[in-house]
């Protein structure tokens, strides 16, 4: 079979590019595969077969013509199309047809604004409308150029032979924006080996940002007065300049699968909903529990090695703080529980199976 997967960057920072990277990875040996991307950070390995060309528009957030031309030979070539993080309007109509599949990771095909999340932090659960809208994005210009993008690209996934989610919150949002030929398949995650110490420390990893709760954390950590060092594994405009706490930046995958195993629990907080929450999941996979403020896609997997906690009572996570902290068999009996399902449910062998058979049924 002839793969061709379309992409903005090919690079080790994200869970999104993880996933894709895993997939790549593990079709190379049976398929003909090619990738075009904006960008290939250099740290990047990819398997020997796999043909690579960058397509510097397909990082655009915005329509964009020049330098699409040689997605046209590149899509004619192809048996299934594979699309990932591509938001560019303009790239995915020229891509889209009966064979193309279309991997949605986040809100932009159905939400101009933070993510389906009102600035009260309730989520909101109305279709995007400009009078709606004007609660997140106040400013008109703005407002009607994010609508009229975000429209653009959701009309233009129509014409999708398959669109693949990974959580049944994000199945539901397609569905209620008018979507079809909608699958889900979670991410592949392989499973580290099981824990025999429960751990020391507690660990923020990800985009260190607002909208994913960063202060609720490092408040709620303060508050419980915790013995155990509070580290923060990411970037983002949270990730400087706080006292106390352990800044590790950005670490590599298998950097921070380590850190995760190492430590006492990963902390989740989040004021939107999340589409997925992979670093949740990727932390249960080391034998690690989560501390989680539950939304969006994160039940799928928060019902298995995770202490959920109410997102409109922060308190909440300070007392699974001092729990996890103050009963090491707890937390390494939850953390074996998450990592059991894991196994169960995420093996990459698994995964990749449904993806071949998602495939096969395109052409």
């Amino acid at each position: 079979m002839r793969l061709l997967y379309l992409t903005d960057r090919l690079s080790h920072r994200g869970g999104a590019q993880h996933h894709l990277l895993d997939v790549v990875e593990a079709m190379a040996p049976f398929h003909d595969v090619t990738i075009a991307a904006a960008d290939f950070d250099k740290d990047v390995a990819i398997p020997s077969t796999v043909r690579t060309h960058r397509i510097k528009a397909l990082r655009a957030h915005v329509p964009r013509n020049r330098g699409l031309e040689p997605l046209h030979g590149l899509i004619a070539a192809a048996d299934v199309v594979h699309i990932q993080n591509v938001m560019n309007p303009t790239a995915l109509q020229m891509s889209m047809g009966p064979k193309t599949v279309v991997t949605i990771q986040d809100h932009r095909v159905f939400c101009p604004g933070p993510g389906k999340t009102l600035p009260s932090g309730a989520p909101c659960t109305a279709p995007m409308d400009d009078a709606l809208c004007t609660q997140c994005i106040p400013d008109t210009e703005h407002r009607t150029r994010m609508l009229s993008l975000t429209k653009a690209r959701l009309d233009t996934l129509r014409a999708a032979g398959k669109l693949l989610v990974l959580s049944r919150y994000m199945a539901a949002e397609l569905e209620a924006a008018g979507l079809e030929n909608i699958e889900i398949i979670p991410p592949p995650v392989p499973c580290g080996p099981a824990k025999t110490d429960a751990g020391h420390g507690f660990l923020l990893a990800g985009r260190l940002v607002y909208l994913k709760g960063t202060d609720l954390a490092i408040e709620a950590w303060r508050s419980a007065k915790s013995g155990h060092p509070l580290r923060m594994a990411g970037l983002g405009a949270e990730a400087a300049g706080i006292q106390g706490v352990e800044a590790l930046g950005w670490l590599t995958r298998d950097a921070l699968r380590a850190t995760m195993a190492d430590c006492r629990a990963l902390l989740f907080p989040s004021r939107w909903a999340e589409p997925y929450g992979i670093v949740g999941v990727e932390a249960l996979a080391m034998g690690t529990p989560v501390i989680a403020m539950a939304r969006g896609g994160m039940p799928d997997w928060a019902h298995c090695g995770t202490l959920c906690v109410d997102p409109k009572q922060p308190r909440s996570m300070t007392s699974a703080i001092r729990k996890l902290e103050g009963d090491p068999v707890e937390a390494l009996s939850l953390g074996a529980e998450g990592q059991a399902w894991v196994k169960e449910h995420l093996s990459p062998a698994a995964v990749h199976q449904r993806l071949n058979t998602c495939y096969a049924g395109l052409i």
